[in-house]
């Protein structure tokens, strides 16, 4: 903690050239800010500073929430001089409040030798800076807090807490949790890859003895795990299934050991000159080898020393706070009753981030090493809709938060129930369909009754691997997803890639702006071989389920060249495979697109009528018409799904759909979000793709909406030119319905 600060404290002082530079934070109980960081101060360490809210110009700042600036401090309201820290040469005086919205945080001083200004840019760099530094100094201040607090009580390493104590995170899986924590680190084998242990244990097995066991153990995980994640099973140890038995890294590692080094260390020292070879690569995944290189490394040294390397099933729930995780390690830990994961060392690899969404595990990243030091059994909430981590929540928390159990608890009984059709209040009939990642995703569908799959996104067996799925493996995926939802229509969409879907191996050049790079169906285009391999894929496991409701539908079309390229793909896989398959008639999928650039906006009435079917993907198509990156923080206030303009567009092409018959369906976020779905339904929407989660709560708003009001709410929209006018009626309508 003190680390984090001492660092913020050299930045601002070496960048903005100050003679002294400190750090307060402030504690919202008791009104007080206290010098927790200095340099420039001699006395720093042996005397301190404790403000009250208001005291002095630092608690000026911080109560008034604004920044101070004087070439002469001692001649400001409210100016305090501490013997402890005189300040007589330093009036140049700089105070920049650290806040988080209206919530202080505390303040930031800088100082210069009297009669040496900050110049209006500087004191803008510096107030910039302190912005950046808020969100980190929070968690920092509130777990000085909580140490100070039980200072006199605390056991020697560990961090003992005895108030609710709350830290920010990034979110990497969403979702709740709230259980004991439970530590999770690497067994001592993982010291033994550092390259300064002066002796390593003695094997008590020999190198192929180990290899035995690893790859036993690696196809045991693998075998487990594919009927929860199938698209990833095979994929997520074959590198290291691969490395195992490469000649030249066992090769090396024998050599070594029949040379007289011990096999231990010869397994560090060939495993490391790996990982550091992987490590200073250019490109992306190749550095992502380094981390599978240091995971079998460790199972090499666990097995070679009669150590195991498995993690115990736990019954019991538990949070798991970690510092970093492999995917074998994600693999392992869902094995028993996680709830959530919490990493604090800058998180996991992108595999892990992958695999804890799929596994439908919540994970923040909290990037503050002290949580390492809880104490075991600890209890933590986890909530990422407000990415926060509470530490041993109080009563109040806790009686919230066991609420929202038993009401998630009658929402999944009530899902089970869920009509098979959904329709308006005044009879329309509404298409729910659910929008699928994972094979795992469909016994979520098919609990919610959804009426087929509107959206199967297919990344995922390309993203978690570090080489291409093959046909085969492609198939048999699609095999399984064809084989679950009988009876019920699917439509696969052909890969996403791009964007903020990056497969590494495929993209090894990095794109200064992906979003509007080679991504999609110009991806699949550019690359017929992996386009046509997929699409065979889809047509073979069709014709093997003997299946007529499929359909395939392509991603970020842009013109009508594209889709028919992308169609004519189609055709010609047909016939190479009505040439395998003899006089038995081949079996046609459905074809459409997506309607996500501007660009189709100009031409939707030519691609309804050359599509069978249209898709509106709103969360690219909002992103593409507004030119706001719906990933970046920083334009967050840009990205608004009811801007005139979409509500234009999407009216743009439900009239051209009708015009031609050509069915349409929404399947991004709008499509779930109650404060859209009466725009959509009144614009003549009738089928929506959304997540399985969603789809009761969709059925009930539906069923209360008449699509009439619908109509004449869409009209009222429609006819306004300002954003703040529309949100008005949207909330009016909204209480009218709904109350």
């Amino acid at each position: 903690m003190r680390n984090a600060l001492e660092n913020a404290i050299n930045v601002f002082a070496d960048a903005h050239k100050c003679d002294a530079c400190s750090i307060f934070l402030y504690d919202d109980r008791t009104r007080t800010a206290t010098l927790k960081a200095a340099r420039g101060y001699p006395m720093f360490g042996k005397a301190s500073i404790i403000l009250k809210q208001g005291e002095g110009l630092v608690g000026r700042v911080i109560a008034e929430r604004r920044p101070i600036y004087t070439e002469m401090a001692k001649s400001m309201h409210g100016y305090v001089r501490f013997h402890n820290f005189p300040d007589d040469d330093l009036q140049t005086f700089l105070g920049i409040p650290l806040l988080r919205g209206r919530e202080r945080i505390g303040a930031i001083l800088l100082q210069r030798r009297t009669g040496v200004p900050f110049t209006e840019d500087e004191i803008s760099a510096a107030r910039l800076r302190a912005d950046e530094l808020a969100e980190t100094l929070r968690n920092v201040g509130a777990l000085m807090s909580a140490e100070t607090s039980v200072a006199q009580n605390a056991v020697p390493g560990k961090l003992a807490v005895t108030e609710e104590l709350r830290l920010k995170g990034a979110v990497a899986s969403s979702g709740w949790a709230m259980a004991p924590i439970k530590g999770f680190s690497k067994s001592s084998a993982s010291e033994l890859l550092s390259g300064n242990v002066a002796e390593y244990p003695e094997a008590q097995r020999s190198l192929d003895e180990a290899i035995t066991i690893v790859e036993k153990r690696l196809e045991t995980i693998t075998h487990s795990l594919d009927e929860k994640l199938p698209e990833a099973a095979s994929a997520i140890f074959e590198s290291a299934v691969m490395l195992l038995r490469d000649e030249m890294y066992e090769g090396k590692i024998r050599k070594l050991a029949e040379s007289g080094t011990p096999l231990t260390r010869a397994i560090a020292q060939v495993s490391s000159e790996y990982i550091t070879f992987f490590q200073n690569s250019p490109q992306d995944y190749i550095r992502e080898k380094a981390h599978d290189v240091e995971d079998l490394a460790l199972r090499l040294l666990e097995s070679a020393t009669l150590q195991s390397p498995e993690i115990n099933s736990d019954t019991a729930p538990h949070i798991i706070v970690a510092e970093k995780l492999f995917p074998s390690d994600t693999l392992r830990i869902a094995q028993g009753n996680v709830k959530g994961i919490v990493l604090v060392a800058g998180g996991g690899t992108a595999h892990v981030t992958l695999l804890v969404r799929s596994l439908k595990i919540p994970m923040m990243i909290v990037p503050e090493r002290d949580l390492l030091r809880l104490n075991a059994e600890e209890m933590m909430v986890m909530d990422c809709a407000n990415s926060t981590v509470i530490v041993h929540p109080s009563d109040a928390t806790r009686k919230r938060f066991a609420e929202r159990v038993a009401e998630e608890a009658r929402e999944h009984i009530t899902r089970g129930g869920a009509q098979r059709e959904t329709f308006t209040s005044d009879g329309a009939r509404i298409t729910l369909m659910a929008n699928i990642n994972i094979l795992a995703d469909v016994d979520s569908a098919l609990e919610a009754n959804a009426e087929g799959i509107g959206l199967y996104r297919t990344e995922f067996p390309f993203i978690m691997r570090q080489n291409l799925p093959g046909e085969t493996e492609q198939q048999k995926i699609y095999s399984r997803v064809l084989e679950r939802m009988t009876g019920r229509p699917i439509t696969f969409r052909t890969l996403d890639a791009g964007g903020d879907k990056v497969i590494p191996y495929l993209f090894k050049t990095r794109e200064e702006n992906p979003a509007l790079g080679l991504r999609s169906i110009r991806f699949s285009l550019k690359y017929p071989s992996i386009f046509d391999q997929q699409l065979r894929a889809i047509l073979r496991a069709m014709q093997a389920a003997e299946r007529s409701d499929v359909s395939i539908m392509f991603p970020m079309v842009s013109s009508v060249e594209e889709f028919e390229a992308a169609r004519e793909r189609v055709n010609s896989c047909l016939e190479s495979i009505q040439n395998e398959i003899g006089d038995r008639p081949v079996i046609a999928p459905k074809i459409g697109t997506m309607i996500e650039t501007p660009a189709t906006l100009a031409i939707v009435g030519k691609l309804a009528r050359e599509a069978d079917f249209l898709s509106i993907g709103t969360n690219d198509f909002v992103q593409y018409i507004l030119a706001a990156d719906r990933t970046n923080p920083e334009v967050n206030h840009v990205y608004i799904p009811h801007h005139p303009a979409v509500l234009h567009g999407l009216k743009l092409i439900l009239d051209a759909s009708m015009k031609t018959g050509t069915p349409v369906s929404v399947c991004g976020e709008m499509g779930r979000d109650p404060r859209y779905i009466p725009f959509l339904i009144g614009i003549g929407l009738r089928s929506i793709s959304l997540e399985p989660a969603q789809i009761v709560s969709a059925q009930r708003l539906i069923s209360r909406l008449s699509t009439t009001h619908c109509a004449d709410h869409a009209n009222k929209l429609l006819g306004m030119d300002y954003i703040a006018d529309i949100e008005t009626e949207i909330d009016e309508f909204q209480e009218s319905v709904f109350g």
